[in-house]
């Protein structure tokens, strides 16, 4: 019921999704460049875009972790892969930025916790995810890689319409997006790279942290 609502949600005015298939990634430059000159909100309205749907998925350890265990949490998910030479670095660097200041804040991993899965499970074993996440300095009581075989990451990247293509290069074409989910389980947020701002990010954060609407 949650996956048709969702889905319901998407069929239901414009579509809130960053890019859809079949539109180019946006560059590395040009993603770097939009974040750079985006004038942020104070005040973010963060309306209810769809229930988050539920997953569950490895750690580096080889830990279940499920979604919706982090009820009561706002909760920050990403789609990446560790090859990727483009986006999801970028992408990366800028949830590193932003785990620091949540932990200045003190709201990591008590109040917050961000997630990173990956789009590429045959090349991003266990152990490869820990070692980008120790290259990120990802402090894993706040922020968690994670994985599983093609077969239960699949119905996880549908749920998300998180689409993948294989490019002649090894690299990956995916929606570069990440998710802003509020402490009952909804999605408020849906950043593309091209217009992600951590600093925006944290102003809406800090407003759901709050109580905000």
């Amino acid at each position: 019921m949650r996956l048709l609502a969702f889905v319901l949600a998407l069929a239901i005015g414009p579509s809130p999704w960053a890019h859809e298939k079949g539109e180019p990634a946006p560059s590395a430059a040009k993603a770097s460049a939009g974040a750079d000159s985006l004038a942020l909100s104070a005040n973010p309205r963060l309306a209810v875009i769809a229930d988050a749907p539920d997953f569950a998925l490895h750690n580096p350890n080889g830990k279940l972790v499920r979604l919706s265990d982090l009820r009561g949490r706002t909760v920050l998910v990403a789609f990446i892969y560790t090859t990727c030479t483009t986006t999801c670095p970028i992408l990366s660097r800028q949830m590193a930025k932003l785990q620091g200041q949540l932990k200045r804040e003190k709201m990591l991993p008590g109040r917050v916790m961000m997630y990173s899965v990956t789009v590429d499970p045959a090349r991003d074993s266990a152990a490869v995810l820990a070692r980008y996440a120790s290259d990120l300095r990802a402090d894993p009581a706040g922020w968690v890689f994670l994985r599983d075989n093609s077969e239960a990451l699949l119905p996880v990247l549908d749920a998300y319409r998180e689409w993948t293509k294989a490019m002649p290069d090894g690299e990956i074409d995916h929606p570069a997006r990440l998710y802003l989910i509020d402490a009952q389980g909804r999605i408020r947020e849906i950043y593309s790279l091209a217009f992600f701002d951590p600093r925006q990010a944290m102003i809406d954060i800090r407003a759901l942290v709050n109580g905000g609407r």
